[in-house]
């Protein structure tokens, strides 16, 4: 992206919010629950809740990896309820719909998190702070809440899962994602040692969640292609981010002595290298591109062929 994309993102993003509200959206939700009849047919209601699920998922996306906390779309201003079918409704555009919300459920936690992090970076030792911690119950009701047809299957060995659709792919990466983003701080705070069993529980969160994403992220791939791993809402910028995400938590499962995280490492820690390859090929990202290469100067048998870990790691590595 050319210089300033991503602040002409937000811009835009606060243009949206600003259009929304003037619409009175922010107020659409609140005056149901009163009781209030918005007084519109049911499918511009729906259309009106939609709109506003959008731009609060886009200024979370846009916003929130740009370290801003400045966010004006209050969350409780967001119906987050299932829709139900509107009698003589597209049934097409009830299952995105639908879905959607789902989507947006997952946006939530993480401006929840988000906002919990705001109040609590100041203090010593936040992220084991058991307000920050109380988080993980809401995070982990995520998927046991799904209608079974939007449930992935994986199977039992390491193969990628047959995906529905893409946008389930990129859903439930956005899922094991959020898991990652809530665990991996808390693992800086604790000691491995001294809590043994607290740091395995965090890092096994982080570690198969690390590999349920790049199983996904395979299938997309596979059964979809590059434009479709590229529809997350940040496109293969977000892929990347993920992925590097992952690559991180791979090593530190290499290197661990216990079975239960070191057994597959090199395997997750190979497929998803030779995923972030893929993507960098397609869309090369000057300041990512940079982090891909430096880990294959560092860990790449051959920087000259898709990439396998050297046999020596970690001995001669940085």
């Amino acid at each position: 992206p050319k210089r300033g994309y991503f602040y002409r993102s937000w811009m835009l993003v606060v243009q949206c919010v600003q259009m929304g509200k003037d619409l009175g959206l922010d107020e659409h939700f609140e005056d149901h629950q009163a009781g209030i009849s918005c007084g519109f047919p049911a499918a511009e209601c729906r259309l009106r809740t939609r709109i506003w699920q959008t731009i609060f998922v886009c200024e979370n996306m846009v916003g929130a990896p740009q370290g801003r906390h400045d966010l004006s779309v209050n969350h409780e201003s967001v119906d987050f309820k299932p829709p139900r079918p509107i009698p003589g409704g597209d049934e097409c555009e009830y299952h995105v719909s639908r879905n959607f919300t789902y989507l947006a459920r997952i946006l939530r936690n993480i401006r929840k998190m988000s906002i919990a992090y705001a109040k609590l970076r100041r203090t010593k030792d936040w992220a084991v702070n058991p307000e920050f911690q109380q988080l993980e119950q809401m995070i982990s009701a995520y998927l046991p809440e799904l209608p079974s047809d939007m449930t992935i299957n994986f199977p039992p060995d390491s193969s990628p899962p047959y995906l529905p659709s893409s946008f389930l792919g990129n859903l439930h990466s956005y899922y094991y994602l959020l898991q990652i983003l809530y665990h991996r701080p808390v693992l800086s705070f604790l000691d491995p040692t001294a809590n043994e069993a607290q740091w395995k529980h965090h890092m096994m969160m982080c570690y198969n969640s690390a590999k349920a994403l790049c199983r996904l992220q395979e299938a997309t791939l596979k059964q979809y292609g590059l434009v479709d791993l590229q529809s997350m809402q940040r496109g293969f910028s977000f892929a990347l981010y993920a992925g590097l995400s992952c690559i991180v938590i791979h090593l530190v499962a290499i290197v661990s002595p216990d079975p239960d995280l070191n057994s597959d490492a090199r395997e997750y820690f190979e497929r998803h290298m030779r995923l972030m390859e893929t993507v960098m090929e397609a869309w090369p990202m000057p300041d990512l591109q940079k982090q891909v290469d430096a880990i294959r100067e560092a860990f790449s048998a051959d920087i000259g062929r898709p990439f396998v870990l050297k046999p020596s790691f970690p001995y001669g590595s940085p």
